[in-house]
């Protein structure tokens, strides 16, 4: 089993990048977050997730292993396979589909191509329990009430409550007028 996949980035091609180590070139697939950041001829490391059938063998990389992880998760819910589960990984960054589970913000999820409502809901009822075990996801700052002007203010921008608290939750405390902190907070979103 390949654990993890160190070596010059030869190219890049559609979702996947090839990474040559020992003459031999790996075709990765890789979320778009990491293939916009991998530059051709500089080295790269990603952590490996193989996906093996009969008639196919596709190695998934990722750049850290809080990725990995999150990427075989959602494998454990039903209905949402390894090119499903690469374009959530490639919907936000990690720390934002973290912290989307963590809140139950569906709609993230709801415009990820081969998520539906079902889907989406399930990947909410399934990972949500996973994610707040680990931590990773859990938000920052103070915890922000229904009544605050400044949270009502984003919801009324068209945001969901989830986002609006999390833009919210990493607003400094030395900002105390409303309107200031919907300014940061639409910064933060």
């Amino acid at each position: 089993m390949i654990a993890t996949i160190t070596g010059k980035v030869a190219e890049k091609i559609g979702d996947t990048v090839i990474i040559e180590l020992g003459g031999i070139g790996y075709e990765v697939v890789v979320p778009v977050s990491d293939w916009g950041v991998t530059k051709i001829g500089e080295e790269a490391k990603f952590y490996i997730h193989e996906h093996i059938r009969e008639d196919t063998h596709v190695l998934y990389g990722f750049s850290s292993t809080a990725a990995k992880q999150l990427f075989t998760q959602l494998l454990s819910v039903n209905g949402v396979g390894p090119k499903v589960a690469m374009q959530v990984m490639s919907a936000a960054a990690l720390n934002r589909l973290q912290q989307a589970i963590f809140a139950g913000d569906v709609e993230l999820f709801k415009g990820v191509s081969g998520v539906g409502k079902k889907t989406a809901e399930r990947i909410m009822i399934e990972l949500r329990g996973k994610i707040e075990a680990t931590g990773e996801a859990a938000l920052t700052g103070a915890p922000v009430s229904s009544g605050d002007t400044a949270y009502q203010a984003l919801l009324g921008l068209g945001y969901t409550p989830a986002q609006a608290a999390q833009a919210l939750s990493v607003v400094s405390s030395d900002i105390t007028e409303d309107n200031e902190r919907v300014k940061a907070a639409l910064k933060n979103i």
